[in-house]
């Protein structure tokens, strides 16, 4: 396939079939969607292939003017729109008033959806190669094959896995986490062992710690009563995160209200921009000024909710100080003991009457130290002044926001909430992948979550909330089957947590994971050496250098919707990643970066041509769980048909279910995932269509009557949620949130058991029963001229999208004179004779570089240079809007080395000291 410039600058790309598309970013603006529509958009990579998208779902014909509903798929938040459809053609998106999932507003990278959609670069049919060398830009000769041909070979290379026994790998970007799931679903019906590889910055510990601290992976602030706001590393409730389409509205007007918001963060990015304060932070030492804070509120200040230690967490626990472990009563289920007040004398947890929080006592002759006693001792040492050193943030503002926080708290206050008396704690911690991509950042995550726990905030008015803590009523009047509760860990009264990213919340215990399961690892991602994890990153490692971990490589990978060769770290060692498999193939709209190592791509509609069951699914991160936001039910419709009637995901999967015999227990599976009504399951002697799935789900969660019929009318369900759904502990849950991690020592003992009879490096340190904070690797780096820690960050723009190969985004962010750019403090860059478009080069200490033009700026921290996206830079010759747009610093970070992964949770450290040069 030749590929060319013409002298006027304009791209053209010859496909295998002898057509030419033509495309300027001016051109394909100015035209705009209609015009581009209109003239026809001839010359795709497609031809007309079979599919059941439009069969019966109402989208085959379209009246000359009307609105249609559906959910935007330009990044993670699938906001609530309406599509303008004239003649048959999409000639405007907005938001849909209709719906809480964005209020009626939609972002600029939701309003540029109809870009993708007319973008004549898209792939609507399967590409087979034929050319076997791969590489970057080298020309995979793509020769365009039949559906069946497609699914076919897929079919036969998993048959040969599954008969092989061998884990497929799955590449999988969270944007797509629908498609995501349901191949997963797929696979495992075709017989075969999905493994799944997620992008670097996504759950890693993130989501575990707070599923311990609330019993959902995903919590928030209580954005509507919050008055005191500290973000570290998240722009939550601002420009990013899971909901902000949701709850930037209700933020801000708290803010307008009255709420400060403090953002720690080494780059003024939009929180940050918006806040009260703007406290630029060295990254990786988040946790130093945290325990900082947790010292001053608990052994100087004495500001602490004594009656939520108490009654609400596990700080009464009773600790052998020798062992450090909870002294536990045997002959009475194993249960942690605390000291009884009132009887003078120990006592089961749930037979205490009057638990001691502090105090050191004997118990059977073991001297013993409540668990609240040995937090207090464990952060004395962690004074401001030794955070300043660690962090560069200075004591006095240690000292000053740690007091506003603990006297903004209002400690001892309630209030009533529709009848129910509730805490009134009006502050909260906030964290996010800022704090996940570091070596020991479950430490961090949980440094800073604590606290919300020391002042009483979590589950209290204007505190700390989980996303979905609780449903009692389902999602309509009538509901019996839809309702969820976390669970109590026996021993400890401490809450379990309920399942992530499924189609209906399911009853989890990270406390039981720890106690039962298998350590022995059964596929390369060693998951089974991380009771606390919730990625497989260590699979990076291992299939590139199986040796280090004594496993075997995985020889097929799929590649979901995703980029891997940009997802993690140093893509040169992404492309041997990439090259270790024996036969990868794909499912995207687009050939980006990896489709150079493609044997096969089949492509799935763009979210406006295609159906997805249940993308506000309430526990897949999109639905923020305050008392202001209702719970939704909504379903992802086609507004326009697919062009080239190209299937959705769902279609693909159930096509191929039907081929290879597995239709029954595909159909069993997805009944059973998406947890569909007896009434409304889908039939097993049937091919799986999206459409089908899509309906039934919606009718098993909203009704009868409310299936895709119904919400083509009114976009979406909304049930108002209640407050004994949300103030889960005013309403006498039963249930305590760890202060003291007991479990740890646990997991630990069989860990290291496992690794021994292994023989292979792992590290267990980090399995402590109270939070530290550890330095990142480089930060105890000191090497000449390498001084600068590459950081990069997200807008509203370009958060978890297909970045910019958008014609809309690409304007934007050409414009606004910072994300295609290197952002370096001005100090920073005088004291090296760099000004504001240099051309400038970065280069850690193992040599690999990037370069990109400088930008001067006061908002970024002295000792970083800052990146929108750190994955941009595509080399695709297939993406001509995006190629070479922006850097991609996270190529810097180094790949495949074992110190630099945290052991609990999977991340990986990507905190490097690099040299900053001017480019002659």
């Amino acid at each position: 396939m030749a590929n060319s410039i013409d002298s006027t600058g304009t791209k053209r790309i010859r496909t295998t079939t002898g057509q030419v598309l033509t495309i300027t970013r001016r051109n394909f603006i100015k035209a705009g969607a209609a015009a581009v529509a209109a003239a026809g958009l001839a010359g795709s990579l497609a031809a007309c292939s079979p599919s059941t998208q439009g069969e019966g779902d109402g989208s085959a014909e379209h009246s000359q003017d009307e609105w249609l509903p559906s959910q935007c798929n330009m990044c993670f938040n699938a906001c609530s729109i309406l599509g303008h459809v004239v003649d048959g053609k999409l000639v405007e998106i907005k938001g849909d008033d209709r719906s809480p999932a964005g209020w009626g507003h939609l972002c600029g990278k939701g309003t540029s959806g109809i870009m993708q959609l007319y973008d004549p670069n898209r792939i609507t049919k399967p590409l087979r190669r034929t050319n076997p060398e791969k590489g970057v830009g080298i020309d995979p000769g793509w020769e365009e094959i039949s559906w069946d041909e497609a699914y076919d070979e897929i079919v036969r290379k998993l048959a040969e896995q599954r008969d092989k026994n061998k884990p497929v790998v799955v590449f999988a970007l969270i944007t797509s986490i629908i498609s995501w799931i349901d191949s997963m679903t797929w696979l495992g019906c075709m017989g075969n062992i999905p493994l799944p590889l997620k992008a670097d910055i996504c759950g890693a510990p993130t989501h575990t710690i707070t599923g311990l601290l609330t019993g959902c992976g995903n919590a928030m602030p209580d954005y509507g009563s919050c008055k005191f706001l500290m973000q570290f590393g998240t722009q939550a409730g601002v420009a990013t995160r899971h909901g902000t389409s949701i709850t930037a509205k209700i933020f801000a007007e708290a803010r307008a209200n009255g709420c400060k918001l403090v953002n720690f963060d080494p780059h003024m990015s939009g929180a940050a921009e918006k806040a009260d304060e703007w406290i630029p932070i060295r990254p990786g030492t988040d946790a130093a000024v945290a325990l900082a804070m947790a010292n001053l509120l608990v052994n100087e200040y004495g500001i602490y909710d004594a009656e939520f230690l108490t009654n609400r967490t596990n700080g009464p626990s009773l600790v052998d100080v020798s062992t450090g472990r909870v002294v536990r009563d045997a002959e009475n289920g194993n249960k942690a003991l605390y000291w009884d007040s009132e009887s003078n004398a120990p006592a089961p947890y749930d037979a205490c009457a009057a638990p001691a929080l502090e105090g050191e006592f004997e118990v059977d002759g073991v001297q013993c130290k409540t668990a609240f006693t040995m937090f207090k001792e464990k952060v004395s040492s962690y004074t401001p002044e030794f955070a300043e050193e660690a962090s560069t943030v200075p004591a006095d503002t240690i000292r000053r926001l740690a007091k506003e926080f603990g006297e903004a708290a209002c400690i001892g206050e309630t209030v009533e909430v529709d009848g129910l008396e509730v805490p009134y704690r009006p502050v909260a911690v906030d964290t996010f992948s800022g704090i996940a991509r570091h070596k020991h950042g479950f430490l961090s995550h949980w440094a800073i979550l604590q606290l919300n726990t020391l002042v009483g905030s979590t589950f209290a008015r204007g505190g700390y909330l989980g996303y979905y803590t609780r449903n009692i009523d389902g999602f309509y009047d009538g509901d019996t089957e839809h309702s969820w509760e976390f669970g109590v860990w026996p021993e400890d009264g401490l809450i379990e947590d309920l399942a992530m990213a499924h189609g209906y919340p399911v009853n989890e215990s990270h406390y039981r994971k720890v106690r039962e399961n298998s350590y022995e690892p059964v596929n390369e991602a060693l998951e089974a050496l991380q009771p606390l994890t919730m990625d497989q990153h260590f699979a990076y490692i291992a299939q590139v250098q199986p040796d280090i971990y004594h496993t075997e490589p995985s020889e097929v990978a799929f590649c979901m919707a995703s980029n891997p060769l940009k997802n993690w770290c140093d893509h040169d060692y992404q492309v041997k990643l990439l090259e270790s498999f024996d036969w990868v193939f794909g499912m995207d709209i687009y050939l980006n970066d990896s489709s150079y190592f493609y044997d096969l791509i089949i492509p799935e509609p763009c979210y406006l041509e295609r159906f997805d069951p249940l993308p506000l699914s309430f526990n897949n991160h999109r639905v923020p769980g305050s008392l202001e936001v209702p719970w939704i039910v909504a379903g992802r419709m086609p507004i326009v048909p697919a062009k080239d009637d190209c299937p959705s995901a769902l279609d693909s999967f159930g096509a191929m279910a039907e081929k290879a015999g597995v239709t029954k227990e595909f159909v069993a599976a997805l009944n059973d995932y998406y947890r569909i009504s007896d009434a409304y399951k889908l039939p097993d002697d049937q091919q799986v269509t999206a459409r089908a799935v899509c309906d039934a789900a919606l009718k098993s969660l909203a009704g009868e009557d409310r299936g895709v019929d119904w919400f083509r009318e009114n976009g979406v369900l909304a049930r108002d949620r209640k407050p004994e759904e949300v103030y889960v502990f005013a309403a006498g849950v039963e249930g305590r949130i760890p202060l003291y991690f007991d479990f740890m020592y646990e997991a630990k003992e069989k860990v290291e058991a496992e690794v021994a009879k292994l023989d292979i490096p792992w590290e267990t340190d980090d399995y402590v029963p109270l939070p530290e904070w550890k330095p990142c690797i480089d930060h105890e780096v000191e090497e000449a001229g390498y001084d600068l820690f590459p950081v990069y960050w997200t807008n509203a723009i370009n958060t978890d999208t297909w970045q910019v190969e958008n014609a809309w985004i690409d304007e934007i962010n050409e414009l606004d004179g910072t994300t295609y750019l290197l952002e370096i403090n001005s100090a920073t860059g005088a004291a090296k004779g760099i000004a504001s478009g240099d051309r400038v080069r970065l280069s850690n200490r193992d040599g690999q570089s990037i370069e990109g033009i400088a930008v001067l700026t006061e908002f970024v921290h002295p000792e970083c240079v800052a990146s929108v996206g750190g994955h941009l830079n595509s080399q695709s010759e297939f993406q001509p809007i995006g190629k070479s747009k922006g850097t991609a610093v996270n190529h810097l970070v180094p790949a495949g080395v074992p110190e630099r992964m945290d052991h609990l949770c999977s991340g990986v450290e990507q905190c490097v000291r690099c040299k900053l040069e001017k480019v002659s």
